[in-house]
């Protein structure tokens, strides 16, 4: 039976307004989980970050007017409190972190850590002080050259008293590192260097991506890359897939304070923090985002992030002597992540209809 003309034409009208006004929806959609995912996140990890290499440089200078255990471990524990939200914010490397001219990641964090070059400077003539480390490469500044300074050696305080120039050059890399923090969020922050409107402005007048669906493809990229690196790099390294077989505890992250695996687990913490959104009154999620579109993924995503969090779990004692006495549990990590990798990037990546690249070793 056929419509009366007018009915007809006003289910016309509102068929053409629905058109009209999805497209604008899903973008400020998109937009206000891009804004989330920077204002609800990004920021507040990389202010704790500022404010915890602020605390690590404060227990450094009281702990080298005279070195001691207790102090020393009040240092270690700054250290290792500041790398939380830097490890968690891994999966916002690009900009800043990665580009020229700042390029500020290396500086910070420059791993495997190249102790020839810590002893190089240590014996080296050079006058040790805050504006000869800032002059310093990557090589021999930033955290994991911190770690070294702090964990590689058995008698801790005493090796620092021993030689006034290590004391000197370790308050200089903490100061260094306090610059840089304050760099990095001064970077992103929209009252300052704005980095972050590269991708909220996404669309209009920012330039980095031409629209907010490439903005979102990139962080989606990047939640995949996050988790490849993890696999390749963190844990397919030290056990030996990229050296014939030959573990290589040496190529392990954080690996003279033993906290490569809590890096690991900060840095998918930050995969699960985009996906399910920050800890914060009205923080966006992409958990929410694909429900609102119908295209639910919470359960699917939520068991390969436990499966990936059980199979580290699983492996005993510190990566670097896993890597020699039980290879297997870190083999079963990589294959437990690959899932999740391949989640992220294929299925994942299709429910938003964005393209994530693979390379040659994505899912092996």
């Amino acid at each position: 039976m056929s419509q009366p003309r007018s009915l007809a034409a006003a289910l016309a009208a509102i068929g053409l307004l629905a058109s009209a006004c999805a497209p604008t929806e899903i973008a400020d959609k998109r937009r206000a989980l891009l804004e989330s995912w920077g204002e609800d996140l990004l920021l507040p990890l990389y202010r704790a970050f500022e404010q915890r290499t602020a605390d690590l440089d404060d227990a450094a200078q009281t702990l080298c007017q005279s070195p001691n255990a207790a102090d020393l471990g009040r240092v270690r524990d700054a250290w290792w409190a500041a790398r939380a939200p830097w490890k968690q914010a891994e999966v916002f490397g690009f900009g800043p972190y990665s580009e020229e001219p700042v390029r500020l990641g290396p500086k910070i964090d420059f791993w495997p850590v190249r102790t020839d070059a810590i002893d190089a400077l240590l014996a080296s003539d050079a006058a040790v002080d805050d504006a000869f480390v800032a002059t310093l490469g990557a090589t021999q500044t930033g955290m994991p050259v911190i770690e070294v300074l702090l964990y590689g050696h058995a008698d801790g305080a005493d090796w620092l008293a021993a030689d006034p120039r290590r004391c000197a050059y370790l308050t200089g890399l903490t100061a260094d590192l306090r610059v840089h923090a304050t760099e990095i969020r001064e970077a992103w922050d929209p009252a300052v260097g704005a980095y972050l409107e590269h991708l909220t402005e996404a669309g209009r007048q920012a330039d980095a991506f031409s629209s907010l669906q490439m903005a979102l493809a990139e962080m989606v990229g990047r939640m995949a890359f996050t988790v490849e690196n993890i696999r390749n790099d963190k844990l397919g390294r030290p056990v030996g897939l990229t050296s014939g077989g030959t573990p290589q505890p040496a190529k392990a992250e954080s690996q003279p304070s033993g906290r490569s695996i809590e890096d690991i687990r900060d840095a998918l913490r930050g995969v699960a923090l985009l996906f399910d959104g920050a800890d914060a009154p009205g923080a966006q999620g992409l958990d929410a985002y694909l429900i609102d579109r119908g295209r639910p993924f919470t359960e699917r995503m939520s068991e390969a992030l436990a499966a990936a969090n059980a199979a580290l779990d699983a492996i005993p004692g510190p990566l670097t002597e896993a890597v020699d006495t039980a290879p297997e549990t870190v083999v079963a990590a990589i294959a437990s992540l690959g899932e999740l990798q391949r989640l992220i990037q294929v299925d994942l990546a299709n429910a938003l209809s964005v393209t994530v690249g693979f390379n040659g070793n994505d899912g092996d």
